[in-house]
Formats: C-alpha cells, sequence, structure tokens
C-alpha cells in the first residue's frame, strides 16, 4: 500500500446506545486547524444511520454496512480501510466498529501487515455507561467484557444519571480488573480531552486477555450466526423513489433498518408516539417530517426526537431499530406504526 507512513489510528468502541457516535462528534471537534481526519464506521444494520449523523462534521467518512468487523464484513473492512487511507491521506483516523463487534479481530488486523507499516494503532477507547453494570444481558454478553477488556481509555459515559449504587458499582469494576488497568473517566455527552489521543495502546504482552487468545488463535468462539435476511437486494440507492427495509440478526439480536425515499416526510406527532413507545435496545434514525428533520436516539427506553439541520441534498430519511432476538416480533409492529406515521411525499424544502 503506497502512503505515508504511521497515521495515528484509534478505535471508539462500545456496546449498543452508550454514546460511540456522540463521543466521535466530541472527538472531531477537539481536531487541530489545518488537520485532515477521517472516520470509518461499521453498523450492525445496513443504511448507514451514524454515517448520516456524522455527515456534518466535515471529515472524510467511509461506511461498512452489515454487522460484525470480525467475520461477515472483514473484507468490506479492509477496502474500505485502504480506499480511505489512498484517496483521503488522512492525518488522523477514528474507526466506529459495530456495538456488537469484537475489536480483538480489529486490532489484530491493524497491527499486522499492511497496515502496521502505514498506521501507527493508539488508545482504544471504549465507552460505556455504568448503569449496565447491574444488567445481567449486559455482564453475560461476551462481546461487551471483550470491548472493556481491551480498553485503554474507559469512558463512563452519561455519568449524569448515574446513582451513587452505580459509582460504587463502576470503582469495584475497575478495582476488579486485571493490570494494566486503562484510564477510567466519568464522563457526559460523551465529552473527552485531545490528550487521551495521545495515550498509547496498553502492553499486554501481545496476549490481549485470555479471551482475546483462545478467539485471536481459534477464530471466533462465540455464536455469531448473522443470518442477514434481505426484503431488497443490496444496492437500495438504486430506488430512491421506494421504502427499503432490511433484516439483520446476530449475537443475539434482531435489526430492522428502514430507507425511506429521499421526499419522504413522517407525521411529526405520529412519530413522536412511535418512538416514545419503543422498548427495544435502539433506535436511531435521521427523518424528516412535517415539521422538519429530526434525529432519532432512543436506548433503554430513553431518549426521543431532536431537531437537526437540513442536510445535504440527496439524504434519505433512514431509522434502525435493535432489539433482542426475544422481540424480534415487535419488528412488525414498528412496521405498522412507521407506516402510520407516513405522510404523502413533500417536495419543498423543510
Amino acid at each position: 500500500m503506497t502512503t505515508h507512513h504511521d497515521i495515528p489510528t484509534h478505535l471508539v468502541t462500545g456496546f449498543l446506545g452508550v454514546g460511540k457516535t456522540t463521543t466521535i462528534r466530541q472527538l472531531l471537534a477537539l481536531r487541530p486547524e489545518g488537520e485532515h481526519w477521517a472516520v470509518l464506521v461499521n453498523e450492525f444494520g445496513e443504511i448507514g444511520v451514524d454515517g448520516g449523523l456524522l455527515a456534518d462534521t466535515g471529515v472524510a467518512l467511509e461506511e461498512i454496512p452489515g454487522g460484525c468487523l470480525c467475520c461477515v464484513s472483514a473484507q468490506m473492512f479492509t477496502v474500505g480501510l485502504n480506499r480511505l487511507i489512498r484517496s483521503q491521506h488522512p492525518d488522523r483516523i477514528l474507526i466506529e466498529p459495530t456495538g456488537l463487534g469484537h475489536p480483538a479481530e480489529i486490532i489484530r488486523t491493524l497491527t499486522q501487515p499492511p497496515y502496521d507499516g502505514v498506521l501507527d494503532l493508539r488508545a482504544t477507547i471504549t465507552v460505556m455507561d455504568a448503569r449496565h453494570l447491574s444488567s445481567p444481558r449486559h455482564r453475560e454478553h461476551p462481546n461487551w467484557n471483550d470491548q472493556i477488556a481491551l480498553a485503554d481509555v474507559l469512558l463512563a459515559n452519561k455519568a449524569d444519571l448515574y446513582s451513587e449504587a452505580d459509582r460504587e458499582a463502576l470503582q469495584a469494576f475497575v478495582a476488579a480488573m486485571p493490570p494494566p488497568r486503562p484510564l477510567v473517566i466519568e464522563t457526559t455527552q460523551g465529552r473527552v480531552e485531545s490528550a487521551w489521543l495521545d495515550r498509547p495502546r496498553l502492553e499486554r504482552g501481545g496476549a490481549l486477555f485470555p479471551e482475546a487468545r483462545a478467539f485471536l488463535s481459534t477464530g471466533d468462539q462465540h455464536d455469531h450466526a448473522h443470518d442477514h435476511d434481505h426484503g431488497h437486494d443490496h444496492a437500495p440507492h438504486e430506488h430512491a423513489d421506494e421504502p427499503v427495509t432490511i433484516d439483520t440478526r446476530g449475537d443475539g439480536y434482531v435489526g430492522r433498518s428502514w430507507l425511506l425515499p429521499e421526499a419522504q416526510a413522517l407525521d411529526h406527532a405520529a412519530l413522536e408516539a412511535l418512538v416514545s413507545g419503543f422498548t427495544g435496545e435502539r433506535l436511531k434514525g435521521l427523518v424528516r417530517t412535517d415539521q422538519g428533520w429530526q434525529r432519532i436516539n432512543r436506548v433503554d427506553d430513553d431518549g426521543g426526537l431532536e431537531a437537526m439541520e437540513t442536510p445535504a441534498a440527496g439524504t434519505r430519511p433512514r431509522i434502525e431499530a435493535i432489539l433482542p432476538e426475544t422481540d424480534a416480533r415487535a419488528l412488525d409492529t414498528l412496521d405498522h406504526a412507521l407506516q402510520q406515521a407516513r405522510t404523502g411525499p413533500q417536495h419543498t424544502t423543510q
């Protein structure tokens, strides 16, 4: 690969809904004037909601849909990363893997040929929500544990929502981590400091940690049943006047992505009811309504709609829902609610 060497590179990882995209936006706000940064985004779904939420940051963006980078998207990951390096010549790269991804394989890829002579992989920033420490669904999920075990900087985000019990649980959890321990910071709204980007990766003896050792030596030991049930083809932008629905399944979760026609507006009140009634793991999106463009950001029964600036021309409204596999039937209820929220196509700029 012909490019300049030693591009500082960081993983920004963490489980579903902890605030990775918000953290990346905060990091991008710190970039020095004159530096050209790039972001590589991988999502569990297929339509790039996070990429849309980062589109106004003024940085080069490469999106890889389709879930975990350690299996189905591995080849797409290297192709996307190569394209980003060759076409953009970035001064720094931020990589956001899916919240259901295993970071060990990405770290291995980035520290071996051909990337070991091109990239300078620095601190992995793992974003977590300390309230999840009391949730067996998180504590028992191998990817949740793996992401935290590989952190060089551990951001306990949404700290303004923590109880004293949450803080005590966080302190006990960190104290029980084997050395070398990450830098641990409580933060809100994904707030970060530029100095954290200059921290090196922790020396883990090349082994990362025991579970990752097994993962890297034998392949993924966890159940990655990525059955991608596609109701449409993989080129939704070719049919811009028709809605596209794509399902994704893996790691005990199901996802459904809706890509709406560019001119499609939703009834704001109906959309608000849909969002506030959502009780799954994660609901996110950027959509056009009869009251202007809105971001959707709902996690664990918290969050809702937020007004946003009108995106670039050609942006198609999109929504993604992620639920535990046991709640898969709720996707059909969402389909119906979304259909109720659709109004006629609006051809005027909101």
